[in-house]
């Protein structure tokens, strides 16, 4: 955060903000700068919204709309997809938090700038390519039946979408499971993760089972498009079994890539062997960037992938 062309350090005291070691304000505070502003020697946008809470700073960018879909549109994707699969992720990423913004997160912000809800990191190296995107769709999101939609995305589906029941137990009419044979081209259509023993371990203790050396990590049920849906994990006389998605978050996203996935023993660990990347629910991005370059439009795409949506214009 800058002050004139000078760094400003802020700390907590109390629920209150000190400023450069000398001022106290009430929390929250509103810092900005026409230039824009740097927070962990990121760019971000002009207006940062500080807070005090519980003895620590929680910093907040307050982005104008159309500059947070680009920026998360050119996090989300890469510069090389083609520019309908990236119109059509520009919607589904400004339906996505405007929905978010009905039902904010948190009271001090409206969504997480990570994967649990979308990647947002400023406005550094943003290219050309997204910048079109986002402007080509200006306003558009998905609809159904006069809503907002819940316009999920995910990286590779890797052959068939999850639906919304089978992720998250809740049914949406738009969210089913579709065949998809056009993200074949995804680094992630198959991948494969060695698990050591001691990393099994160390899952199976966060998640409650005081594992031995004779640990046993196995899929204990399938959602209908053959992804895990629970984890059981034994040692000893312990078992226990977990949701697939708590024990993929605890083996870490970019490991366990997908929960279409078999565990197979491997000496003394473990071989993840799997197919796509992500949750699965909604528009696969890679299957949306080989659908355009077989010709598909972006609207083409969002209705193969939200069924029963229509584009709308968001309220200005």
């Amino acid at each position: 955060m800058a002050e004139g062309n000078g760094a400003v350090n802020l700390s907590v005291r109390g629920e209150k903000i000190l400023w450069s070691g000398w001022k106290t304000l009430s929390s929250p505070i509103d810092i900005a700068s026409p230039s824009g502003l740097r927070l962990g020697g990121k760019q971000l946008v002009g207006r940062i919204r500080v807070s005090a809470h519980k003895g620590q700073l929680l910093a907040v960018a307050v982005v104008p709309l159309e500059e947070y879909v680009t920026a998360v549109v050119s996090r989300e994707a890469p510069p090389s997809f083609h520019p309908e699969a990236l119109s059509a992720l520009a919607v589904a990423v400004r339906t996505y938090v405007l929905m978010a913004m009905e039902k904010p997160r948190d009271p001090t912000h409206d969504v997480a700038a990570g994967v649990e809800d979308q990647v947002f990191e400023g406005m550094d190296n943003v290219a050309e390519v997204f910048r079109k995107a986002a402007g080509s769709t200006r306003g558009e999101v998905l609809a159904f039946q006069g809503a907002l939609a819940r316009a999920a995305y995910h990286s590779t589906c890797g052959g068939r979408t999850e639906t919304a029941k089978g992720a998250w137990g809740t049914d949406v009419p738009y969210l089913q499971s579709i065949t998809c044979d056009d993200c074949r081209d995804s680094p992630a259509f198959r991948w494969d993760y060695r698990m050591t023993a001691k990393e099994g371990k160390r899952i199976a203790h966060s998640l409650g089972v005081r594992a031995i050396d004779d640990l046993r990590i196995e899929v204990a049920g399938r959602t209908s498009t053959g992804r895990a849906l629970r984890v059981r994990l034994s040692s000893g006389r312990v078992s226990r079994e977990v949701s697939a998605a708590v024990f993929r978050r605890e083996a870490g996203y970019a490991r366990v890539k997908s929960l279409k996935m078999e565990i197979v023993p491997v000496g003394n660990g473990w071989v993840f062997a799997g197919q796509g990347y992500g949750h699965g629910v909604g528009m696969c991005q890679w299957g949306a960037d080989g659908m355009a370059k077989s010709g598909k439009a972006y609207r083409e795409i969002l209705t193969r992938y939200y069924p029963e949506t229509a584009l709308a214009r968001s309220s200005p």
